[in-house]
């Protein structure tokens, strides 16, 4: 066989493998939604993750710090009595890399996850806040107004 059809035969089953292998990731089952084992167990209850990684700028610090602050003074009764727990997650840890799968993080994030009687029924990320980073009011109203979604949702 001639050299530049030798290459383009490569070519051909390069392209045939990279496209079998992205629709077997595609096909696969999606995992269960994830068991949460929350602090304090109640019929309803609402995590606040915020997932980081090991090395962390300071707009991710800014982020933790704010929505720390938007889930303390708007919600200190629900922290209080565990209706509402705020986790703080290091993604690179191998024990928690498995929320990267489970909420297809690509970055820092905020995710609200819903729980009944333990078990996940929802989760959203709250992906605004790198739009409202720099304004701290709308960061504070964004983050807050979709705890009271989660935690108001009968």
């Amino acid at each position: 066989m001639k050299p530049k059809t030798l290459i383009t035969l490569a070519l051909l089953v390069f392209v045939a493998a990279s496209v079998a292998t992205l629709i077997m990731k595609e096909t696969r089952p999606k995992p269960a939604p994830a068991t949460v084992t929350p602090t304090i167990r109640l019929p309803h209850q609402v995590v606040a993750y915020y997932f980081h990684g090991t090395k962390r700028c300071e707009t991710c610090q800014k982020i933790e710090k704010v929505s720390r602050e938007a889930l303390e003074s708007g919600f200190a009764d629900d922290l209080k009595s565990g209706r509402l727990e705020r986790r703080v997650v290091n993604v690179d840890d191998p024990a928690h890399e498995h929320f990267v799968k489970e909420y297809g993080l690509k970055t820092q994030a905020l995710v609200l996850s819903e729980l009944r009687d333990g078990r996940q029924t929802r989760w959203v990320n709250l992906e605004k806040i790198w739009d409202v980073v720099n304004d701290q009011a709308a960061f504070i109203k964004y983050v807050q107004d979709a705890a009271r979604a989660y935690l108001e949702a009968r």
